[in-house]
C-alpha cells in the first residue's frame, strides 16, 4: 500500500523487519527484492506520490513536484546545479534513461584499490541481468534517434569521433520528449512503475512525504528511524519506525546529511567526503534549418571518443546530446535582454552538447545551520582543462553538423562561428561561476571499501560501524563512475538485498 502523507493524521510509530529509506534506482530494488522475498518492509520516501496523471508537462508544475529544492539545490557558492529527484521512484522518474552497466575497468579499480569482494563483472552480471530484464532494457531503434541526436552522431561521424546509439528502458515510447518531467504515458520504465508497484504488490508499506531526520542507534545498532510528515515542504506530524534491518537509500546528498545529524557511521570520518559529481557544461550551435531538438527521445546517441576507461580508469569524458524545455533552456543560456531575447528566438533551430566529466575532482557534503546539507565542490585544474578541451570538441561537432553559429554559455556570452579561432575558449578558462557547472549524478560520499579507513560501507554496502545499517545509493560508488549510473545503482540494489536475504539471521540478531 502507497499512503501519502495527507492520509497521515498525528504522530505515528511503525514496526517492520526491514525499513527502507528513498525509494529510487537503490532503494526500490532492495524493497521489492526483501519483500518478495517475505520480509515486512516499510519505505520511506520524503516526496510525493506522483503518477501519469500528474505529469502536466509544465515546467512550473513538474520542477517543484519532482526535483529537490524544486530543481535549484546548487553548491554552496552556486557555481553548480545539482539535479536529484524528491518523490516516489526518486531520479528514475525524471532521467532520460541511458542504461550502461558499470564499465569493466571501473569494477577493477574498485576491487585493486579498495579490496572489493565479489564485485567482478561475472559475479554482479546475474543482477544487472535481473534489473534490466524488469526495467525492460533494449537497443534504441534508428527511427528513434530524434533531429538532434542525429546532428550530433553526423558531426562525429563526419570528423571520425566514436560514438554509439545506446539502450534504454522504454516501453511503447511516443517519442514526446518530455522525459525530463515525468512520462505522461508510463512508457519510461522508471522504478514509479516497476520495482515500487511489485513492492507494494509483495505487501511492503510505502509512505510518501515522510522525510527521514536521524537515526537512532545504540551501541553497533540501529534501532529507530525518526522524522516528519511534509504536507508539501512544511512538517506536520512526527513519524518513528522500529526494525531490525534500516536501508539508507536516499543519494548522495541526503544519505551522508543523515547520518551526519544522526551522529553515527562515521568512526572514519569518510561520511560526507570523496563528492563526485560527473559536472558538466553545455555547448549550443544554431543552425539555419528547424530541430526542433524538444521532440522524440532526448539521449540517444553518446560520443565515447575522450573517454578510454581500459588505458586510464581514473580520467575523461564523454559528450552526450542535451536539450531542455523553454525555461530550463533559457536559464542555461547566457545574455540579458535583447541578447538574450535573440538566442532564445532560436530556439527551435539550436542543438545542445555536454561535456561530461569523469572526475577525480572532489567535494564534500556537510550539514549546517538547521541540519540542511551543504555542498562544496571545485574543478581541480587538470579538469578544468580537459573541460575547455571538450568545449572546442563540441564546438567542431557542431560545426560539422552545419551549425551556423556556437555559444558557450559564460557569463558574457562567446559566440562562435565556423571560421573562430577556437583557442579563445583556452582565453577564456573555466572559473567558477563564470560559466554555469550542472551535476545529475552526484556519488561517492559514503563510499564502499574492505578499509575501514577509507570507506563508510563493506563491499556489501553494509556500514562499518553499524552492524544493522546499510547504504544503498550512489553514494557507495568507490570512485567517479564514468558512466550513467541508472544500471550500476539498481543492480547494488538487487545485490545488496541478496546479501541481507541470505545472511538474515547473523544480520537481524
Amino acid at each position: 500500500m502507497i499512503t501519502k502523507g495527507r492520509e497521515l493524521a498525528g504522530d505515528q510509530t511503525w514496526r517492520a523487519e526491514v525499513c527502507v529509506v528513498g525509494s529510487g534506482a537503490g532503494g526500490a530494488v532492495v524493497a521489492k527484492e526483501l519483500a518478495e522475498g517475505g520480509r515486512d518492509v516499510i519505505v520511506l520516501e520524503q516526496g510525493g506520490h506522483y503518477t501519469k496523471r500528474d505529469f502536466t508537462q509544465r515546467e512550473d508544475d513538474m520542477m517543484p513536484l519532482l526535483y529537490e529544492e524544486m530543481g535549484m539545490r546548487a553548491t554552496v557558492d552556486q557555481s553548480i546545479l545539482v539535479l536529484q529527484g524528491r518523490n516516489v521512484g526518486g531520479s528514475t522518474v525524471h532521467n532520460l534513461c541511458y542504461c550502461f552497466r558499470t564499465p569493466e575497468p571501473i569494477l577493477e579499480r574498485w576491487k585493486r584499490e579498495d579490496g572489493l569482494r565479489d564485485m567482478s563483472y561475472e559475479q554482479i552480471l546475474p543482477s544487472f541481468e535481473r534489473v534490466e530484464k524488469m526495467l525492460k532494457v533494449k537497443p534504441i531503434q534508428p527511427h528513434e534517434v530524434n533531429a538532434l541526436n542525429n546532428k550530433i552522431r553526423e558531426g562525429c561521424e563526419k570528423l571520425g569521433y566514436h560514438g554509439l546509439v545506446t539502450r534504454h528502458n522504454r516501453e511503447n515510447c511516443t517519442t514526446s520528449g518530455f522525459c525530463l518531467l515525468g512520462c505522461p504515458f508510463d512508457a519510461k520504465q522508471s522504478m514509479l512503475i516497476t520495482y515500487i508497484p511489485a513492492a507494494d504488490a509483495a505487501g511492503a508499506r510505502i509512505f510518501a512525504d515522510c522525510r527521514v531526520d536521524r537515526i537512532l542507534a545504540s551501541g553497533d545498532r540501529v534501532r529507530a528511524i525518526e522524522g516528519a510528515v511534509m504536507h508539501g515542504h512544511t512538517p506536520s506530524h512526527r513519524f518513528r519506525v522500529e526494525a531490525e534491518i534500516f536501508v539508507l537509500s536516499a543519494g548522495a546528498i541526503n544519505s551522508p546529511q543523515i547520518l551526519l545529524n544522526s551522529g553515527i557511521g562515521n568512526g572514519s570520518g569518510q561520511v560526507g567526503r570523496n563528492l563526485h559529481l560527473h559536472p558538466s557544461v553545455m555547448v549550443a550551435g544554431i543552425y539555419d534549418e528547424d530541430i526542433y531538438g524538444y521532440r522524440g527521445i532526448p539521449q540517444s546517441y553518446y560520443v565515447d571518443e575522450f573517454i578510454d576507461l581500459e588505458k586510464d580508469p581514473k580520467s575523461g569524458y564523454l559528450l552526450m546530446p542535451v536539450f531542455g524545455f523553454p525555461v530550463a533552456t533559457a536559464a542555461q543560456l547566457p545574455g540579458f535582454g535583447r541578447e538574450h531575447w535573440e538566442i532564445m528566438r532560436n530556439y527551435h533551430r539550436m542543438v545542445g552538447i555536454l561535456v561530461l566529466m569523469h572526475d577525480e575532482s572532489a567535494g564534500s557534503v556537510s550539514v549546517g545551520a538547521g541540519g540542511a546539507p551543504e555542498i562544496r565542490y571545485q574543478v581541480n585544474p587538470k579538469e578544468q582543462q580537459l573541460f575547455l578541451e571538450g568545449i572546442k570538441h563540441c564546438a567542431k561537432i557542431l560545426f560539422a553538423s552545419g551549425a551556423k553559429k556556437v555559444i558557450v554559455p559564460y557569463e558574457l556570452p562567446l559566440w562562435l562561428d565556423p571560421s573562430s579561432d577556437l583557442r579563445v575558449i583556452d582565453q577564456r578558462g573555466l572559473r567558477p561561476n563564470d560559466i554555469q557547472l550542472a551535476s545529475t549524478h552526484p556519488q561517492s560520499t559514503c563510499r564502499m571499501s574492505e578499509d575501514r579507513r577509507r570507506g563508510v560501507v563493506n563491499s556489501w554496502c553494509r556500514s562499518h560501524e553499524v552492524g544493522n545499517l546499510f547504504v544503498c545509493d550512489m553514494g557507495v560508488f568507490p570512485t567517479s563512475l564514468g558512466a550513467p549510473p541508472q544500471i550500476t545503482t539498481a543492480a547494488l540494489g538487487d545485490r545488496t538485498a541478496g546479501y541481507i536475504r541470505d545472511n538474515w539471521r547473523t544480520l537481524a540478531g
